[in-house]
């Protein structure tokens, strides 16, 4: 399906304005201008706050970090091949790989030096306009390696500015792009500087002949990384995966009620995976 392609020619230390399309360009003038992406109507419930500062987890059922990573990882092809322990372990890890890449990292709630920090990278940017009935829709960002491209989709920008303001909040053009933004140049810094996630991490094992085995990259720790480090430089109380798990149930016409059984059951879920891990790894460290 044919799509709009809008190349936004983003130029270090230079001004940044919004022109009529929403689109993020260099200011000729020097003097920026902003005409907001297209939004419903203001609430005068809603409270214009930085994205940290949105509490949506007293509006929303909360979910642990971990048990997002671990609904995650379930979406790997070698899950199954997983053993309890090394669900557990790779989780942790993966989490704590994004963490560390963070360090040092800040987002003050400025777009204007990220930008020009992944310019001078290399990385070009784009924003995307689709139709949302695309079956791909869903798909927030990308990044491409060769040539190196950050692709945001208008449309994500959209749900999410809704989302926020049904639930209370005006959250800033700058921060809901800093949101894709930073996942995305993550995965550009596993290409060029921090080496892959799921290299670093130990690989999935399949027996194949005999005494052969296969290991395999397990590629959903990438995404893992990439949501622990978007949380960590953006200093935000709640990981972004859970933001996703929130649009996507609440776009079924889920409630609160129905979402926080649901997130009961994975709670229950992961305790008991973890109680097993800890006991196979008690096991294993009891000298026999």
């Amino acid at each position: 399906m044919s799509q709009a392609v809008t190349h936004i020619e983003w130029k270090h230390k230079r001004r940044l304005h919004h022109p009529a399309n929403g689109l993020w360009q260099p200011s000729r003038e020097g003097v920026p201008t902003k005409t907001p992406l297209s939004r419903p109507a203001t609430r005068s419930r809603v409270q214009k706050v930085p994205i940290h500062l949105a509490t949506l987890e007293q509006l929303w059922p909360p979910l642990h970090s971990e048990i997002l990573a671990w609904k995650e990882l379930e979406q790997d092809e070698w899950y199954p091949q997983l053993s309890s322990l090394q669900i557990s372990t790779l989780v942790t890890e993966a989490i704590r790989f994004g963490q560390k890449a963070a360090q040092s990292l800040r987002y003050k709630g400025t777009l204007e030096p990220w930008i020009n920090r992944i310019i001078r990278s290399n990385v070009k940017i784009q924003l995307l306009r689709r139709r949302t009935d695309d079956s791909d829709s869903w798909v927030r960002a990308q990044y491409r390696h060769k040539p190196p491209v950050i692709e945001i989709h208008h449309s994500s920008l959209d749900q999410l500015d809704q989302f926020f303001r049904r639930s209370g909040f005006q959250i800033s053009q700058d921060d809901l792009i800093a949101l894709h933004l930073l996942h995305e140049w993550f995965h550009h810094l596993e290409s060029t500087q921090l080496g892959r996630t799921d290299d670093a991490l130990p690989k999935a094992v399949k027996k194949k002949w005999g005494p052969f085995y296969r290991k395999s990259r397990i590629t959903r720790l990438r995404e893992i990384a990439a949501h622990a480090f978007t949380q960590e430089v953006m200093g935000l109380p709640w990981s972004p995966l859970w933001l996703d798990h929130l649009l996507l149930l609440t776009g079924k016409g889920w409630g609160p009620d129905r979402i926080r059984t649901t997130f009961h059951h994975w709670k229950t879920g992961w305790e008991e995976l973890t109680s097993t891990a800890k006991a196979s790894q008690d096991e294993d460290e009891t000298p026999s």
